[in-house]
């Protein structure tokens, strides 16, 4: 076996590591946050005068998260414990990941204790919390990346692709993630494909992004066309996901051709376009390799051994519950799929009547018109209102969340 085909079975086998069978149903959580100063501005990693900093808000944040990272240079980048992790973006944004839970009350109950921890480090200082799409009051240009090496690299790469915009991405947005259970290939593939399909969907209902680049916004689904801008070897709508014989080994592929940016091997280095083929052509991926050239994709719905759903902006506590209550009971509930899978046509047309173009068509048909935007024949209404009509059959009582989802967008 060559070593190219090691590594693509290195991939499928980590993939293949995640399905759940029976036993699925969880749902993990990704949250990302501003920190704004007493003038609204982002709270840099360092700030001079003994201010409170990033890093200083990392550092108190330690007392409660003890497992830390730091960087070789002994910057702190994050700290966990069991059921969450903190860590922070390229220009400081706090993230908070939430262990994978079966109930949306035991997210809330860590996402609240974060929250309340959080404020406590910074409330003294005059600092608050924001969530959004964008930066509420700053232009990416005038935000500061934090001192770890891997962001430099990826800002020098993003810079040198003519008419992108990496360094908005890295700098100015925040998201709300989630992960879900896949039960074997079949599941992955079905869960990715209707959740790429939604995306623009679901990321309208989240639409959270009232300023861009410092001023007044009103176009819709500003984050997701931000990411259009960054690099369409990485991001966007995974090539192939519709065609027939997509799976694990086809995910794999793409992988393998795209550039890591850099490496981690012997140490961070930028590793510029090559592709991760060649990047790895030396010996077989260890299972560090694996999980970096993972992260160094960012499709709109990415497969780990887990299908992560990354179009929704950052949204207040209450929203996001529900938005959180919204996908559970959309992928998880007993007949849902089939449903969707109904309602797009699949099961007489197949996957083949939909590409990598009908997402885009459909951004660029909410962003134009909003709610009276057609998308795959129907208007974005009618499809609101049928996954909230279907997302109670795969929740309990849960069920309420929707209704806080509902109210911040005046559905």
């Amino acid at each position: 076996m060559t070593i190219h085909e090691q590594n693509r079975q290195a991939l499928i086998e980590y993939f293949q590591g995640g399905c759940k069978g029976n036993d699925m149903g969880c749902v993990g959580v990704e949250m990302e946050h501003f920190i704004l100063d007493e003038d609204g501005e982002q709270v840099h990693y360092d700030e001079p005068n003994g201010r409170l900093s990033i890093r200083g808000i990392l550092e108190k944040l330690a007392e409660f998260w003890p497992d830390v990272t730091r960087t070789e240079a002994g910057d702190i980048m994050g700290c966990s414990r069991q059921l969450s992790a903190i860590s922070i973006e390229p220009a400081g944004q706090i993230e908070v990941s939430l262990a994978p839970f079966s109930s949306i009350y035991d997210i809330k109950a860590e996402y609240e204790n974060f929250y309340y921890r959080l404020r406590k480090v910074i409330e003294p200082a005059g600092y608050t919390i924001r969530t959004g799409g964008y930066h509420p009051t700053m232009k990416a240009e005038e935000l500061e990346l934090i001192p770890k090496p891997r962001y430099h690299f990826m800002n020098e790469y993003f810079a040198s692709l003519p008419g992108m915009h990496g360094e908005r991405m890295m700098r100015a947005t925040t998201s709300l993630q989630i992960s879900l259970d896949y039960a074997d290939e079949a599941d992955a593939v079905r869960k990715m494909r209707i959740a790429t399909l939604l995306g623009p969907i679901v990321s309208f209902v989240c639409d959270n992004c009232t300023v861009f680049e410092g001023e007044l916004n009103d176009v819709p689904l500003r984050r997701l066309q931000v990411w259009r801008k960054v690099d369409p070897a990485r991001c966007g709508v995974v090539p192939g996901l519709f065609d027939e014989g997509f799976g694990f080994g086809t995910y794999a592929d793409w992988l393998l051709s795209v550039p890591p940016i850099f490496s981690t091997r012997d140490g961070e280095h930028a590793t510029g376009a090559t592709p991760a083929d060649e990047v790895y052509a030396d010996a077989p991926m260890t299972e560090e390799d694996v999980f970096h050239l993972l992260g160094m994709v960012w499709p709109d719905v990415r497969l780990k051994n887990y299908v992560e759903v990354r179009q929704a902006d950052s949204l207040p506590e209450m929203p996001a519950l529900g938005y959180v209550s919204l996908i559970k009971g959309i992928y998880y509930g007993p007949l849902s799929l089939d449903m969707i899978e109904h309602k797009l046509g699949v099961d007489t047309k197949g996957w083949g009547q939909y590409s990598e173009q009908s997402v885009e068509d459909a951004i660029a048909a909410i962003a134009q018109d909003g709610f009276d935007a057609l998308v795959y024949g129907r208007s974005v209404t009618e499809w609101i209102d049928f996954l909230f009509q279907l997302a109670p059959a795969g929740l309990g009582s849960e069920v309420e969340y929707l209704d806080e989802l509902r109210d911040f967008r005046g559905l």
